[in-house]
């Protein structure tokens, strides 16, 4: 069995490598070769516990994270956790994952997917509210599915964007990045919006003028009581592209939008039906696409980066 640590992980694959990763993860699902049962979330003292397993035709895998808020005053990781990864014929573990970076790389694939099968093929530049860990491997990551060259930010704490910008111009150099001062002014300067934040209420102006024709990816709105987007992305868009299933359920942007009937419940659809060419869409119309996370894209990027790792020798070997 190998260890894999957020800096092999940030290292083994290309970012268009790992888009295709989750690509192969959706095309699985879409036909049928796996299983994915409800993740298992446990609240206790104000944290949560998450354990979230897969299966699929090479291996089985489960991720294991915690999410501590009392560790930003202990200076540590809000989120930490393994992946970990065994063979599906024999149960035999073949690896262990950092999951806190495998989850940051593979959520920012995961948004890629909107900006690959929901933008013009020539867009340039892309938005990014939000500037937190997220937030930058969703710029990284669009840069991978787009030739982008500008990238607009909007966040409120400078430290935040400093951040951002460093981690952004390390893992796609020569993009230039700048900051906004405010919704109005990152919705004038780009067709491509990607909200990665935590905030309960939205995080744009729900003015249709402003927002009809551009393309809104939602990333950080993880429960019912969270929206992200206004209502207005929606009205405008008239349908929703999701990463899972349990986005219909799990998410506000989609729930409320379903409730308010704004978007039926039939025009909820999975972003595989646009991966897999069984629908299509028309890039200068406003498009919204909701991702929420899945563990088969866990397992699957998690699986490309452990046989990546065998060729090339990466990672530590331990024996159990």
């Amino acid at each position: 069995m190998i260890v894999l640590s957020g800096k092999d992980i940030v290292r083994l694959l290309s970012w268009p490598q790992v888009i295709g990763a989750v690509e192969a993860a959706v095309r699985a699902q879409g036909v049928g070769l796996c299983v994915v049962p409800e993740r298992h979330h446990i609240e206790w003292q104000g944290n949560a516990f998450l354990s979230m397993p897969a299966v699929g035709m090479k291996s089985a895998g489960v991720k294991l994270v915690s999410v501590i808020p009392g560790n930003t005053a202990r200076n540590l990781p809000v989120t930490n956790g393994v992946m970990v990864l065994n063979s599906a014929e024999t149960g035999v573990p073949l690896a262990v994952l950092n999951a806190a970076t495998l989850t940051a790389v593979r959520t920012g694939a995961v948004g890629a997917l909107g900006v690959k099968y929901m933008t013009p093929r020539d867009s340039a530049s892309v938005g990014i509210v939000g500037c937190g860990i997220q937030g930058a491997w969703q710029a990284i990551f669009a840069c991978a599915a787009r030739p982008i060259r500008e990238v607009f930010a909007l966040c409120r704490s400078p430290a935040s964007y400093e951040k951002f910008v460093d981690t952004v111009t390390l893992h796609a150099p020569g993009v230039r990045i700048e900051r906004c001062k405010d919704a109005r002014e990152l919705l004038r300067r780009t067709g491509i919006v990607i909200a990665a934040t935590t905030s309960l209420e939205p995080v744009l102006p729900d003015e249709p003028a402003l927002l009809a024709g551009k393309h809104f990816i939602s990333v950080g709105s993880y429960r019912r009581a969270m929206q992200e987007l206004p209502d207005s992305v929606y009205r405008l868009a008239g349908e929703i592209a999701v990463d899972s299933d349990a986005a219909r359920h799990e998410a506000g942007d989609v729930v409320n939008a379903v409730d308010k009937g704004i978007v039926a419940s039939a025009a909820v659809y999975l972003i595989g039906e646009l991966v897999m060419g069984r629908r299509s869409i028309e890039a200068g119309r406003t498009t919204a696409y909701k991702t929420v996370g899945s563990a088969l894209y866990d397992l699957f990027v998690a699986e490309a980066m452990f046989e990546t790792a065998r060729r090339k020798g990466a990672g530590v070997d331990v024996a159990l």
